[in-house]
């Protein structure tokens, strides 16, 4: 990572790195991400969020999975990825020494479905304190402008704060795989983000946008008619 990306992270809370992770990699674990539309593996249900299964379900009468929480943890092949080298390096630059996993989720935003996604901060979930956490967003397919890209609003983390956040209900709604309600997420409310400042990463695969986990930001619907995948993968200092 060079000094320029770092700077950038620091004073805008955000660094974009092309080439991260080698096309021989990112592309088998798209492939298998797309796999579990047709088919699930044999993992805990609470892996798996779901799109409302009233409405979407595959050829076999399955939910179609939207979000897949930490996959790393079953399978080699996303494990290569939350383990790459220039991974672990760039997360040591960012956060200033030795770093762990955090977590990770694998991100199928299907053709069918537009699933926006609202300005959040990751602690807010998180919990984690100011400057110890870093989360990698790695493109596994083109995205852009209507094409699941994220957008960010520079300098949004430099408070060290965390705003207060609203809940809501995706349209349409995620589940869990075990079953029961749909769930709520949170957002910062609309009247606090000044979209004008807002600035959109389009990322080729392979792509990573590193962002601190105080960092407004959000993600465009898919309209661009393909399935679109992305890994989010977060370490912390150690």
């Amino acid at each position: 990572m060079t000094q320029t990306q770092l700077e950038q992270y620091r004073r805008d809370g955000y660094t974009v790195v092309r080439g991260l992770i080698p096309r021989e990699l990112t592309e088998p674990v798209r492939r298998r991400l797309l796999e579990f539309l047709e088919d699930w593996p044999d993992w805990a249900k609470q892996s798996f969020q779901v799109l409302d299964p009233a409405k979407f379900k595959n050829a076999k009468g399955l939910a179609l999975p939207w979000g897949v929480q930490r996959p790393a943890q079953h399978e080699p092949i996303f494990r290569a990825m939350v383990e790459h080298p220039n991974l672990v390096a760039a997360m040591e630059q960012l956060l200033g020494g030795p770093v762990k996993l955090f977590t990770d989720q694998a991100l199928i935003k299907h053709k069918a479905v537009d699933g926006e996604s609202f300005y959040h901060q990751d602690s807010y979930y998180w919990h984690l304190q100011p400057e110890l956490g870093c989360n990698a967003w790695i493109a596994l397919d083109d995205v852009g402008p209507g094409a699941i890209a994220l957008g960010m609003l520079p300098g949004s983390h430099q408070s060290w704060t965390l705003t207060p956040h609203e809940q809501y209900f995706d349209e349409p709604a995620l589940f869990s795989a075990r079953g029961g309600p749909a769930f709520q997420r949170h957002r910062i409310p609309f009247s606090q983000v000044d979209f004008s400042k807002e600035v959109l990463l389009p990322l080729a695969p392979g792509d990573a946008a590193f962002f601190t986990n105080y960092t407004w930001h959000r993600a465009e619907p898919n309209k661009s008619g393909q399935h679109k995948c992305a890994y989010a993968i977060a370490y912390q200092r150690a």
